[in-house]
């Protein structure tokens, strides 16, 4: 018991001296401040980012141009996925309407692909592809290809 009031006499006897009441209001140093704000300016960053960001669904495909006619080759599995899709080549887009997908696929073969246009395109060799054509005004060349499948907001993956 009487080690009780010693520690009490002396604790009372340290918050009356004015000098030690600067002590017990600081709470934490300038350096937990800091990380306290950057982890409040990384949580709204990922909020904002939840709200106004989205992440897409995309297949790359290699599209090659001859005469300013595109011919973009589309895996068999995902053809049905890709109607009425856009696909985007060095920022510009252009839209697969059903017209222009032909009715049966393609075999790749080696006399017909390139290496490169193999590798852009991640195809390998009997696999079956449409040709899916349309005009451009892009120079002759091969071009990587991106279809967006689907965009989804990162805020859907917690209301759902």
């Amino acid at each position: 018991m009487e080690n009780n009031t010693i520690f009490r006499k002396k604790s009372i006897e340290r918050v009356s001296s004015p000098e030690q009441l600067n002590d017990y209001i600081r709470v934490c140093s300038p350096s937990i401040w800091l990380v306290i704000v950057a982890v409040i300016i990384l949580l709204v960053g990922v909020c904002i980012w939840g709200v106004l960001g989205h992440l897409d669904t995309t297949i790359t495909t290699a599209a090659i141009v001859e005469n300013k006619a595109l011919t973009i080759y589309i895996p068999e599995e995902d053809i049905s996925s890709v109607l009425n899709k856009t696909f985007t080549i060095e920022g510009t887009e252009y839209e697969i309407n059903a017209s222009s997908i032909p009715l049966e696929p393609i075999a790749v073969r080696g006399e017909d692909f390139s290496e490169y246009v193999l590798h852009i395109s991640g195809l390998k060799l009997g696999e079956w592809v449409y040709a899916v054509q349309c005009n451009t005004g892009l120079a002759d060349g091969i071009y990587k290809a991106q279809i967006v499948l689907d965009s989804t907001s990162p805020m859907s993956f917690i209301f759902n």
